[in-house]
C-alpha cells in the first residue's frame, strides 16, 4: 500500500510502500504508541506519535492544512467504511501545499482522565 510520509526534521514527504500494519506505523513513525490527528472529510488522517509531546526536545513540527502544531514523523493514510486503513485520497503533490514546516515549537502537552 501506497501512504505519504512527512517528515519535518528532513523537511521530506514522500510516497512510501508498506503493507501498514501497526509495526509498520511504529516502524515509519519510530514509536511506541500511535494516535490519528488532521482527519480530513474524504476518510484521510494523519497517523502520528502520541507521545511526542512529552519528548525533551519535542521533535520539530509541521503543520497540515492549518491544523497543527503537529511534532514528529507523520503518516498521511485514508480508511474505508469499515476504518480499515487504505491509500490516501489525497495524493502527494496536495499533501505538499497542506505541509508548512514550523521547525522548533513548542505544544504543551495535553491529556484527560476519565472515569467511568
Amino acid at each position: 500500500m501506497k501512504l505519504i510520509k512527512i517528515d519535518p526534521a528532513a523537511q521530506t514527504i514522500e510516497v512510501i510502500d508498506t503493507a501498514a500494519t501497526l509495526h509498520d506505523f511504529y516502524q515509519i513513525i519510530g514509536c511506541r504508541c500511535i494516535d490519528v490527528c488532521a482527519r480530513q472529510g474524504d476518510g484521510d488522517a494523519l497517523t502520528v506519535d502520541d507521545e511526542a509531546l512529552f519528548q525533551r526536545p519535542q521533535p520539530l513540527a509541521f503543520s497540515f492544512g492549518g491544523y497543527g502544531p503537529i511534532h514528529g514523523i507523520a503518516v498521511l493514510s485514508g480508511s474505508d467504511e469499515e476504518g480499515e486503513t487504505t491509500e490516501p485520497k489525497m495524493g502527494i503533490e496536495a499533501a505538499k501545499r497542506m505541509v508548512s514546516w514550523l521547525e522548533a515549537a513548542y505544544t504543551a502537552p495535553y491529556f484527560r482522565v476519565t472515569s467511568f
